[in-house]
């Protein structure tokens, strides 16, 4: 078991969708012509999309706003500025922001025509987001 699953397995209030297939993540990939990091692929078989605290981060085996799919090709079609090699992670519900991972599975921020490189990793991340939620429990 990855990293990041361990992480995500740990957090009390998780509410996950439930995994998806090899065939499900190369059709995302290829509908959106990126490649998913590592990370990001091992989220998806395992979960799918989850929810904790305040936090949704976007996946596969739904639809609607928390489809990676569907949330990263309305970015592309109302940003210009919206990187290519990089799809939504999360959309924070402020003033345009959201959070992205490119290709190599780093974490930036991004409002409109601004992107800000957070983390090098999609578990770096989460390791704020649980440090976070635990401080608000």
């Amino acid at each position: 078991m990855s990293n990041i699953i361990e992480k995500l397995n740990c957090i009390k209030d998780l509410e996950k969708v439930g995994g998806c297939s090899a065939s499900q993540i190369k059709l995302a990939q290829q509908e959106l012509n990126i490649t998913f990091p590592e990370e990001y692929i091992e989220f998806l078989k395992e979960f799918g999309t989850i929810r904790f605290s305040s936090k949704e981060w976007f996946g596969l085996n739904v639809s609607g706003y928390l489809n990676v799919v569907e949330v990263t090709k309305q970015e592309r079609s109302v940003n210009k500025n919206f990187p290519l090699d990089s799809f939504v992670l999360e959309d924070l519900g402020i003033d345009a922001k959201l959070i992205i991972v490119n290709e190599k599975g780093q974490v930036f921020l991004i409002q409109i025509d601004k992107k800000e490189f957070l983390y090098n990793s999609l578990s770096e991340y989460l390791d704020i987001c649980i440090a976070r939620n635990n401080k608000t429990v």
